[in-house]
């Protein structure tokens, strides 16, 4: 599903399945974007309108279940307002009003809610597609930052402040407006408004204006979680995890459905298929990837993916491509 389609239904259609209207915007093939259980599952495989860049915001007022999830595209998120918890790779980030979470392609993230939203959870996501990251990166001559990228010194929340935190919401607002008012010239104003973007990043971070955030002091939670992301080629069950952490099995389960509000095998399950799709994006072959992912084989594989994404396996591989030759 595009934005663009995403952007023209309601939240109550969706909750309450509302088919008649939804068909509409969404296309015969509804029942695609749902599960088995109901929930609405169309925004896990977001495709972007532009070859460039998308924009849009997004608000949440109510503690909202959002499954560990990844693009194919690289997202920034500008958060205006909301106490939440940010989970991106194994790293958990307490966040606070003009935190800018920059998350790249194929990485795994998800925000975690506490008990109750005190304030509405408001945001500008950014959507920038690879190639277009690449070519502005390349003509900024940024070879260091991506290089400290390459050597996995993960920097994913920027925190800034004075002229400099007021440059990117200016940024930002202005973006925000021109994908609003649909004004002649909108998408290369837009990418003229990117460009300064990302100069500014990088001039902060040369200059070295903003703090790079560091992740929350690790609990039992985030170790788990660590131990998934590292091993999650492997056999993972409750029992191993137990034992490794000497936990009961009873209380992994409470802990992950208390913080996550979703099950352990769920976590591990979406682990998988991220790094599922990652792979059929560096084109390896389909039926290699089972093997790669902890998967015992590619049935398993196959409905884990279609049940988690509306898509197969070979239809996420055609998309893909698609968003990469067109």
């Amino acid at each position: 599903m595009k934005l663009s389609q995403l952007k023209k239904v309601t939240y109550e259609e969706i909750k309450n399945k509302q088919y008649e209207k939804l068909r509409e915007t969404m296309g015969e093939d509804i029942e695609l974007y749902f599960k088995e259980s109901g929930q609405f599952i169309g925004y896990q495989e977001m495709e972007m309108d532009s070859k460039y860049l998308d924009v849009h915001e997004d608000i949440s007022y109510l503690k909202d279940s959002v499954s560990l999830h990844s693009h194919i595209f690289y997202e920034i998120l500008f958060c205006r307002s909301g106490n939440i918890q940010y989970l991106i790779g194994d790293m958990r980030y307490q966040l606070q009003p003009n935190d800018i979470i920059f998350v790249p392609p194929g990485v795994s993230h998800r925000p975690i809610f506490g008990e109750q939203l005190t304030e509405p959870y408001l945001r500008t996501a950014l959507w920038v597609s690879a190639d277009y990251w690449k070519k502005c990166s390349e003509e900024l001559n940024a070879a260091e930052w991506e290089e400290k990228k390459e050597r996995q010194e993960k920097s994913y929340i920027i925190r800034t402040n004075g002229a400099v935190l007021y440059q990117f919401q200016k940024i930002f607002e202005e973006l925000l407006r021109e994908e609003k008012e649909e004004k002649p010239g909108a998408e290369l104003f837009s990418r003229g408004l990117f460009l300064q973007l990302i100069c500014l990043l990088y001039r902060s971070w040369k200059g070295q204006a903003m703090t790079e955030l560091k992740s929350e002091k690790a609990a039992l939670l985030d170790e788990i979680i660590s131990y998934i992301e590292k091993h999650f080629a492997e056999e993972i069950s409750l029992k191993t995890i137990a034992a490794h952490f000497l936990i009961s099995e009873s209380a992994i389960g409470q802990l992950f459905k208390k913080q996550m509000d979703v099950s352990f095998y769920k976590i591990v399950t979406q682990r998988r298929l991220i790094e599922a799709k990652k792979l059929i994006v560096d084109g390896v072959l389909l039926k290699s990837i089972p093997e790669l992912c902890g998967f015992s084989d590619y049935s398993v594989f196959y409905k884990a993916f279609v049940k988690e994404y509306g898509i197969s396996p070979k239809e996420f591989r055609t998309m893909v491509r698609g968003e990469q030759y067109d």
